[in-house]
């Protein structure tokens, strides 16, 4: 037991915990990336909304409500991990207070790229993810997205109190190394 200004506090009560890192941005803005070798070096377990809509999803709306489900679980437990979406759309606001629930402390990063960056990387992408709703062309699906991710930084994001949220812009030449330094510095 530590004494003094400390009084009646354990050692177990000083130790940081680890928190749950959530990283946001558009199609293209190297969430994934980040997000897989955040959990790698870390340890802490990684999910996102991608990687459930492969597992659980089946193209349909029923699918995808089943997606959503799964993933609001993984946010409501109470364990630290690296979680990554969009950040926008019906589901942030289910999002965050899932968060909230799990009591694990949030870190939000918005990964914010050139929009030019960001459509001619999410171009080159292969891997097929199966999405109920179709997507309008990448040049204007990706300004789209960001700007809902606008929205919802200003509205859901930086405004909740127990998130220690950032927003993480780079100059869209950065390394893979420098972007994953600059976030890892944040964590």
């Amino acid at each position: 037991m530590i004494t003094g200004f400390f009084r009646n506090i354990s050692p177990e009560d000083l130790k940081i915990k680890p928190p749950k890192i959530l990283l946001i941005g558009t199609l293209g803005s190297g969430k994934t990336t980040i997000a897989q070798r955040l959990a790698r070096d870390t340890g802490l377990p990684y999910e996102s909304i991608d990687d459930c809509r492969i597992r659980y999803g089946d193209g349909s709306v029923e699918g995808e409500a089943l997606v959503w489900e799964k993933f609001l679980a993984i946010c409501r437990e109470p364990v630290p991990g690296i979680l990554e979406f969009s950040g926008m759309g019906p589901h942030a606001e289910d999002v965050r207070e899932n968060l909230l629930c799990s009591g694990i402390p949030v870190s939000v990063i918005w990964l914010v790229l050139p929009l030019e960056t960001c459509i001619t990387r999410a171009m080159q992408r292969t891997k097929k993810i199966p999405y109920p709703f179709p997507w309008a062309p990448l040049e204007d699906s990706v300004p789209f997205i960001h700007d809902e991710i606008e929205f919802s930084w200003e509205y859901i994001w930086s405004r909740e109190s127990q998130f220690h949220a950032t927003r993480q812009e780079f100059s869209g030449t950065d390394s893979g190394d420098e972007m994953y330094a600059a976030v890892r510095w944040i964590c």
